[in-house]
């Protein structure tokens, strides 16, 4: 398991299956994920009593889905029309 991949949620229900049969390390083993890992996930689940990951910021949008349907319905009328000139025509700044 890589540092920046996430349990999925089959590996979720199978370390909450396994979780009060065996201790963390040997769970770890089973799975072949790090027992710090099956720890953190435990805990997690316990104090947010779910097991959904918390969403991550990420970069806001450029375009606004009004703009990218108006992109869209152009594109889809004008389909000869180079994404460029396209461009110009709807006054939007999109990159392709």
């Amino acid at each position: 398991m890589t540092k920046e991949s996430e349990l999925m949620d089959v590996q979720k229900g199978e370390i909450l299956a396994l979780e009060h049969l065996y201790s963390h390390a040997q769970i770890g083993t089973q799975l072949n994920i790090p027992h710090t890992t099956i720890t953190s996930f435990i805990n997690r689940t316990r104090e947010r009593e779910s097991i959904e990951n918390l969403p991550r910021p990420s970069r806001p949008r450029k375009l606004s889905d009004v703009a990218v349907r108006y992109l869209v319905r152009n594109a889809e009328s004008e389909t000869r029309v180079p994404f460029k000139e396209l461009q110009n025509q709807t006054k939007i700044d999109a990159s392709i």
